[in-house]
This record gives C-alpha cells, structure tokens and sequence, in this order.
C-alpha cells in the first residue's frame, strides 16, 4: 500500500490548497520520506485535524465516516453472496468434484470465483480486485482520500464446487490451508476494515456455512500488517445428492468524511505489488 506518510503529506498539502494527483514519483516519495517520519503521526494529525474547519472536525463528523463504513461493509457481503449465487449454474455445476459421503477428500484446485469493487461520493481512490483459480488466490485492495467524502469497497473469492454423491448425510470438518498477506491501515479519522472468511455454502438449499479467518478494522491512526499462513476449518453436514461451493473470500471496505484515508490492501491494485494477496493450497473434507 502507498504508506501512511504519503498520505500525510499529500493531506497536508491539500490543506494548504495545492492540488495534487494521488500518484507519487519516485523522486518525490524519497523527499517525502526524508520529511516525514511515522514515529510523528499522531502529532501530525493532530495538526491537520487543527487545521480543518470546525464544521468539518467533530465526534459527528467521524461517527458518519463509521456509518459509511457499515454500509459499505454490507455492499461488500451482498455482491459476494450474489456472485455465488451465480456461480451455481451451467459449467460451475458441470465442473464440480465428486466428494463420496463418507470418504475423505483433498482438493488442491480451484474452478469458481469472482471480483468486484465499488466506490461512492467524491474521494480519491485506488482499486481493484481480482481473482485465479489457477493459482486458488484472491486480491482485493482499495485505498481512499486524503480527504473527500465517500467510501471505497474491494472482494474476490476463489475456491472448489463439489457434488456429494452416496445417501444420506454426515458431519465433515472441512479445512481450507494457504496464506494471508496485506495490510488495512487509516489515518486522521479514516475507517477501514478487512475480513477474510472460509464459507462452505450449500448451493442446493442457500444455505451458509462461515468462519473468520481474519478480521482487522483501522480507525484515526492505525497501520496493521499481517503475513501468515492459516489453517482454518469448519463443521459442516454434508447432505448426499447435493452441491456446495468452498471458498475463501476477502473483503476491503473503506470511509472518510472530509478528512482521512484509509486503506484495505490485499492486492496491487492500490499502486503497489509486494505479493498481497490470499491464497490456499488445499481443502481437506474429514469425515
């Protein structure tokens, strides 16, 4: 992600009216480097809070940046979930593997996912989102402001369609393997938050099945990176004759109200490519 002191700088001269592009040089990030130090941010927001009119710098004002924030975050859920939905027709149902009730099955491929991204009001930003089922990775990354009004969304999905075959049903832990990488950051008074979700969802009834695998939210000052691997599972009973989607998904949402940025970076759309991204390596269905 473009770094917190780049936003600071490019806010603070927009607090001093000059107009600046959200794209940085690589000249003039080493002078904005030299310039500005994060062990200062929270003096540093505090001048620029100051220096924002009163009408734009209350409890009020952060309070509608969260409530944007909220909104965004449910945008986010409903285009994941109607995404899904589609993928249960046509070739995602022809593609699907054949997991015998009863008998244990790994899965080292992916065959469905998507992407999507969604900005509102007026602010600047960077996005984007996309999604391999070759390499069973999604990225999804936003980054908003300085400054504006508005709210800035990112998701992708990717995983396994199945096809339970036998009679009857039964309890199976199924647990998806792979790695997280980003970062979700905000900074005076910007919101932000990351969710990363293992969800098995029975395509034949709609029903859903979640369990988090990570979750960051960023308010005011706040910069949290993560790089790890996971190894998350979830009880689910497997229904013969029926077909279910497995899949990790990650969503970015992202708010400012006249101040701020924030950012949700899981993937080079933002303007960098350090490898943000989250993938897996493997799906294991345990009986």
């Amino acid at each position: 992600m473009i770094k917190n002191k780049i936003m600071i700088a490019l806010l603070l001269a927009m607090l001093a009216g000059i107009t600046l592009i959200p794209s940085v040089s690589a000249s003039e990030n080493n002078e904005i480097n030299a310039e500005v130090n994060m062990d200062d941010a929270l003096t540093t927001e505090e001048k620029i809070i100051s220096s924002i009119p009163s009408n734009q710098n209350s409890v009020e004002n952060i309070t509608k940046a969260k409530e944007l924030l909220e909104k965004v975050k449910a945008q986010n859920l409903q285009e994941i979930s109607d995404s899904v939905n589609k993928s249960t027709s046509g070739t995602q149902i022809k593609s699907a593997t054949t997991v015998t009730l009863g008998t244990d099955k790994t899965l080292t491929t992916a065959d469905i996912g998507n992407s999507g991204t969604s900005t509102s009001g007026a602010v600047p930003n960077f996005k984007d989102a996309d999604y391999s089922t070759s390499y069973r990775r999604a990225r999804a990354s936003v980054l908003i402001g300085p400054g504006g009004y508005g709210t800035g969304g990112a998701w992708a999905w990717v995983g396994k369609s199945i096809y339970v075959s036998g009679s009857g049903s039964r309890s199976a832990n199924i647990r998806m393997a792979g790695n997280i990488k980003g970062e979700t950051s905000a900074f005076a008074g910007g919101q932000s938050n990351t969710d990363i979700n293992l969800i098995v969802k029975d395509t034949t009834t709609g029903t859903s099945y979640t369990t988090s695998i990570y979750s960051q939210s960023a308010g005011g000052v706040g910069d949290y990176i993560v790089d790890e691997s996971f190894n998350d599972g979830i009880s689910v009973t497997l229904q013969a004759g029926h077909y279910y989607n497995i899949y990790v998904s990650v969503d970015g949402s992202t708010a400012v109200y006249y101040a701020g940025e924030a950012g949700s970076d899981f993937g080079p759309g933002d303007g960098d490519d350090g490898g943000q991204k989250v993938s897996y390596s493997s799906i294991v269905i345990d009986f």
